[in-house]
């Protein structure tokens, strides 16, 4: 017997029995409802047992599949359905199924059924045909207007449904959200997985995706791993999508946990923009994002537009720039206790054949955000290795350079082969070049950087970990990374009431680091008075507007010709 209160869902189907008056409902009462329910519906259903067995098909089963056994209309389903069900307890999706009568697309609803111990009991399909037309126009329609590996709409079918809602809701004025979904780094998933795996995440996406939705929102597949929804305000719910990526990490295997999703949302009190520029500005929250939560969101601002602009324009430019040779690396000396020379760091920039000097703040990001770092870092490598090789049997023969080492150069290319081919292409020695690598780096994935900078070292390398005190992890991380140098975070140096604290911790810093056999550089060094007390703590090296801001190297060798007196830090 049912309780008094008692809810069952099946799909997007909710029923709810409230203490009904007639008391004489029994159970046979209301399993001979359901089945006069069940014949009047136009709708195919099909029930299977745990072993794929068919327990119950109505008559339009059999209608469909032309069959008149249980077993040939087992056989015709089971080859036919999707198999990418087999995991998810609700799913929805659109599939064709080609007959005598020609091509039909239909809407299926697979709900698995569960009992307390988690083992599956039942799997319940209903099979409704979307178009009411038997001619071949309909699948070919369907094609047209979706995407073939997930079912839903593609990106002209959900540009001309979204379309036709607005033309029909334009003078409503309730507030409708267009929202784009993306899976953070999604090419190289494909790129360390493959393809196939790849397409199960989308395919598994596309699913969770029409089973969260409500009927009248409007859903497809844009391009690659870009999911677009328009929704009605009263059906928008933000948390929707860390269940999202919540149920797709559920359906994939162990190793692929650290996805993550971002979701850029344009709100709109009215539907005056067309389709395109809905999407262009939710596309503008979505490129906006730059946290590492497992889910992040942005919604678009006016703002934003002259932003993407001026990125769009960095990115659109970068080849031709880097072809004509217009990023120049600037030195900023390094010096040690007694104020002399012994290094420098290689900073970029970005000098226009106008020559107006773009700021790093000012593309680096941009390239970072769209994965155009590592051809830029390579360069300023190479220049790098360029200019020791040139003063080889000069008076700048025995300074160093520092180059760095970005969080998407580990991502995107064999950080050891490129450099330790840098230094056998122009003969340089590897001691010379110095490589900073990021405490961010190294938090990412501890294991992969620390066995690289043992290679790295092992080739003669000095490797330095850059902003060291930034993050959260520091003291944790310095007893597995065996680098050379720490270079300390110049946020220590900055003015605040907590200035004496600062003190304290840097002199622990230095103090630590030399008992484990290391180097220390602090960068932001600006007073004097600054420099006096680094160096009654013992730190060995220096870096900061004290001695030169980032300068061209020609400015640099002009500057330091016949003054400077090498010394090595380690």
């Amino acid at each position: 017997m049912f309780n008094d209160d008692a809810y069952f869902r099946f799909g997007n189907y909710v029923g709810y029995r409230n203490g009904f008056a007639d008391s004489d409902l029994t159970n046979e009462k209301l399993v001979s409802i359901l089945q006069q329910a069940i014949k009047s519906i136009n709708l195919i259903l099909l029930c299977f047992d745990d072993e794929n067995k068919i327990t119950y098909a109505n008559s339009k089963a059999f209608k469909m599949f032309n069959v008149t056994s249980s077993e040939e209309l087992e056989k015709e389903f089971l080859d036919w359905i999707s198999n990418d069900t087999k995991h998810l307890e609700y799913s929805n999706w659109c599939q064709i199924y080609e007959s005598m009568e020609g091509e039909k697309v239909y809407d299926i609803i697979c709900q698995k059924i569960y009992d307390t111990d988690n083992k599956l009991r039942n799997s319940i399909y209903v099979i409704d045909e979307c178009v009411q037309n038997s001619s071949n126009k309909a699948g070919v329609r369907y094609r047209q207007m979706h995407d073939p590996l997930t079912g839903l709409l593609n990106r002209d079918g959900f540009c001309h449904v979204v379309e036709e809602y607005r033309k029909l809701h334009i003078n409503t004025d309730e507030t409708h959200y267009l929202i784009i979904t993306n899976i953070r780094d999604f090419k190289l998933i494909n790129q360390m997985l493959g393809d196939k795996d790849g397409d199960s995440i989308l395919k598994t996406t596309g699913r969770i995706i029409r089973s969260l939705m409500y009927p009248e929102d409007i859903y497809g597949r844009l391009y690659a791993d870009k999911f677009a929804v328009l929704v009605s305000e009263r059906n928008f719910d933000k948390s929707m999508y860390r269940n999202m990526i919540n149920l797709v990490r559920s359906q994939i295997t162990s190793d692929k946990q650290g996805l993550r999703l971002q979701v850029g949302i344009y709100r709109m009190e009215d539907l005056s923009d067309d389709v395109i520029t809905m999407c262009d500005k939710a596309l503008i929250a979505l490129k906006s994002i730059s946290s590492e939560e497992p889910v992040a969101y942005a919604y678009y601002e006016p703002l934003m537009m002259q932003k993407a602009l001026t990125e769009k324009a960095v990115v659109t430019n970068f080849d031709t720039a880097l072809k004509n040779g217009e990023f120049k690396i600037y030195l900023q000396p390094q010096m040690n206790q007694r104020g002399e020379l012994i290094g420098s760091e290689a900073l970029v920039r970005w000098k226009k054949i106008d020559n107006t000097v773009i700021p790093p703040n000012a593309f680096i990001p941009v390239l970072e955000k769209s994965n155009l770092i590592s051809r830029l870092d390579l360069y300023v490598w190479e220049l790098a290795a360029i200019k020791l090789r040139e003063w080889q049997h000069t008076e700048f023969s025995d300074l160093y350079i520092s180059v760095n080492i970005s969080p998407r150069d580990m991502e995107f290319i064999d950080v050891y082969d490129a450099i330790t081919g840098l230094v056998d292409k122009y003969e340089i020695e590897p001691a010379k070049l110095h490589l900073e690598i990021t405490e961010t780096v190294i938090m990412r994935n501890p294991a992969t950087v620390s066995e690289l900078i043992t290679k790295l070292k092992d080739a003669g390398f000095v490797v330095e970990i850059d902003d060291f005190g930034s993050g959260y992890s520091s003291l944790n991380m310095l007893k597995d990374i065996k680098a050379d140098v720490i270079k300390i975070d110049m946020g220590f140096l900055r003015k605040s009431e907590n200035e004496e604290r600062s003190r304290i911790i840097l002199d622990s810093i230095i103090y630590m680091t030399k008992r484990l056999g290391m180097g220390t550089v602090t960068e932001g060094v600006e007073t004097t008075k600054q420099f006096e007390f680094l160096r009654s703590m013992g730190c060995d090296v220096y870096q900061g507007y004290l001695f030169s801001k980032p300068v061209p190297v020609q400015e640099f060798e002009a500057k330091y010709s016949h003054v400077y007196n090498a010394e090595k830090i380690i």
